[in-house]
């Protein structure tokens, strides 16, 4: 089956999955709540997310300027919406764009590839630390301002859960940093797992190889550029912040309702858990049910089709993002869900003679 099949299965999918949830939580109070959201609130959701990728876009440009390349920013921000369209619409965890989004940067700068892979790579590595360092910052605000509600027996596990996982994604943080400063390759192991067994050897060896150069062009740069590191890891951290903020600007500008920063940690942590097991596109289904929980449980003062008005706006921009996603593909003769070509180009020769770093 096609990506593109497979694309349209997975939105007419959500569809339905997203009309069950509307009509579940009641189609006329949802409508009700749309109504009484007002422009403001429906707006700062959209300027929300345009302003996390124009963050991104110069996290990106700031190590790309280190680099000695000059990629202008507006082809950078271009690539990053292209990026968040695939993200948005593939059900792979923040992972489905990125194949599109070197392709659109290296078709618009003439930069090699390899090189566009390994500094892409090294963007969500140091994107994956801020945010844990975040995640653990909200849960520490979650679990002391709710504390007494989280551990109650009622809601123990939820308490337990954030708990649990903040400690897993603190040891992931501990790794993908030891792995940048002692040149471990830890992707190109775990690509290269399905050989041992036998499976598909040709087309995961190959992956293997292609990880190692981008692994090592990571590592190399994480080391000898560490004072371009943290303005993008800075960079990485508003885009979190501004995550976390969203709900509070929606809801006080939409009802008036002021919600505190342990209600603001829970629902930022429910979303980013319930994004990470994304089955449909912009996490339909299991954003709305994990939020619709948190909310009752943790007793907010927020009603069940407040929430549903909230996610539904959200969807919108989504929708709107992956719309202009299409278009800038479409204009560099591109399709947005195709990963990115092998090919050598004459930058990438240039570049293995400067570093004697092979790309094969």
């Amino acid at each position: 089956m096609s990506p593109a099949r497979k694309v349209l299965i997975s939105v007419a999918a959500a569809a339905v999955v997203l009309a069950a949830a509307v009509y579940f939580v009641g189609a006329r109070e949802t409508l009700t709540a749309l109504r009484h959201t007002g422009w403001p609130a429906f707006a700062t959701a959209g300027a929300t997310i345009f302003a996390l990728m124009a963050f991104q876009a110069a996290a990106w440009a700031r190590l790309e300027r280190e680099l000695g390349d000059r990629p202008r920013f507006r082809t950078l921000l271009s690539s990053t919406i292209v990026a968040m369209a695939g993200n948005i619409i593939m059900p792979s965890a923040h992972l489905g764009g990125e194949p599109a989004k070197i392709l659109y940067a290296g078709r618009n700068t003439g930069i090699a590839y390899t090189r566009l892979a390994g500094t892409v790579l090294l963007c969500k590595y140091i994107e994956a630390m801020s945010f844990v360092l975040f995640f653990a910052l909200g849960a520490a605000a979650t679990l002391l301002g709710l504390g007494h509600v989280l551990l109650a027996p009622g809601a123990r596990a939820l308490g337990l859960g954030i708990v649990v996982v903040t400690a897993l994604a603190l040891a992931v943080c501990t790794i993908m940093w030891l792995s940048l400063a002692r040149r471990w390759t830890l992707l190109s192991f775990l690509a290269g797992v399905p050989t041992y067994v036998g499976l598909r050897r040709r087309f995961f060896r190959r992956l293997r190889q292609r990880s190692v150069r981008m692994e090592l062009w990571a590592s190399r740069v994480f080391r000898e550029e560490r004072h371009a590191v943290f303005p993008a890891f800075c960079w990485y951290l508003l885009t979190h912040v501004l995550l976390f903020v969203r709900p509070l600007a929606f809801f006080y500008l939409g009802w008036g309702i002021k919600l505190n920063v342990a209600e603001l940690g829970l629902i930022f942590l429910a979303s980013q858990v319930m994004l990470a097991v994304q089955f449909m596109p912009s996490g339909i289904g299991t954003l709305d049910g994990g939020m619709m929980a948190v909310v009752t449980i943790a007793g907010m003062p927020l009603s069940v089709p407040q929430c549903a008005a909230y996610l539904l706006c959200i969807r919108f921009w989504d929708a709107s993002v992956v719309g202009l996603g299409m278009m800038l593909a479409a204009r560099t003769g591109m399709g947005l869900f195709r990963g990115a070509p092998n090919v050598t180009t004459k930058n990438t020769q240039k570049h293995e003679e400067r570093t004697g770093i092979s790309h094969g």
